[in-house]
């Protein structure tokens, strides 16, 4: 079953919203590094990420900030440029080869005003979105970045692996260095964990 937001279709969407929606989404693949938007772009499409791993991020000379991931499940799109209607201020590119399901912005907004149920996972969505940005301003005020690596793992887990730590040291607003450091650290302390419920048992 397609899975849009975290959902999958059939748990939120009435069969004749279902049959509309699914007659307007197409199926996009894209190798890894591939450009899906870029700064001064109008994002026209919704895409939601049926395989692989997707990065937002912004760029000032050489030096890269990597804004969210998103993998299975989630959609992409920028903020500033669908919603508002302006050109983007960031890249979004594939951190792995993907598929990627893709609607138009104009079908999408046709739909959600035909079938308004559409709207509680798009709300949730939004909900989500805020939440993940507070957690991160607040991180990076007041937690150390080994914290701020700990959050990453528990929220990040099923994408840890699957992106260069390049791109997690720009996410965490650490360099690659410190970050090699701060997972020597977590290794050590998640090996200590293990050893001691070993001896407990």
């Amino acid at each position: 079953m397609l899975k849009l937001f975290n959902y999958d279709l059939q748990n939120f969407a009435s069969p004749s919203a279902s049959k509309a929606l699914l007659s307007k989404i197409t199926v996009k693949k894209l190798a890894e590094y591939e450009t899906i938007l870029s700064p001064g772009q109008h994002q026209q499409n919704l895409y939601f990420i049926k395989e692989g791993v997707v990065r937002c991020y912004y760029q000032s000379l050489e030096m890269q900030w990597t804004n969210w991931f998103a993998a299975e499940g989630n959609p992409i799109f920028s903020t500033e440029s669908f919603f508002s209607g302006n050109p983007s201020l960031e890249y979004i590119e594939t951190c792995t080869p993907v598929i990627l399901y893709q609607i138009t912005r104009e079908d999408y907004r046709t739909l959600m005003a035909e079938f308004p149920e559409l709207y509680e996972p798009a709300f949730h969505l939004i909900q989500s979105y805020l939440h993940i940005s507070e957690k991160r301003m607040y991180g990076s005020q007041m937690q150390t970045a080994y914290k701020r690596y700990e959050d990453f793992i528990e929220t990040h887990r099923h994408i840890a692996n699957r992106v260069k730590m390049q791109h997690i040291a720009s996410y965490l607003g650490i360099t690659p260095t410190h970050l090699s450091r701060i997972r020597r650290e977590f290794a050590f302390k998640a090996y200590k964990n293990v050893a001691k419920i070993n001896v407990g048992t």
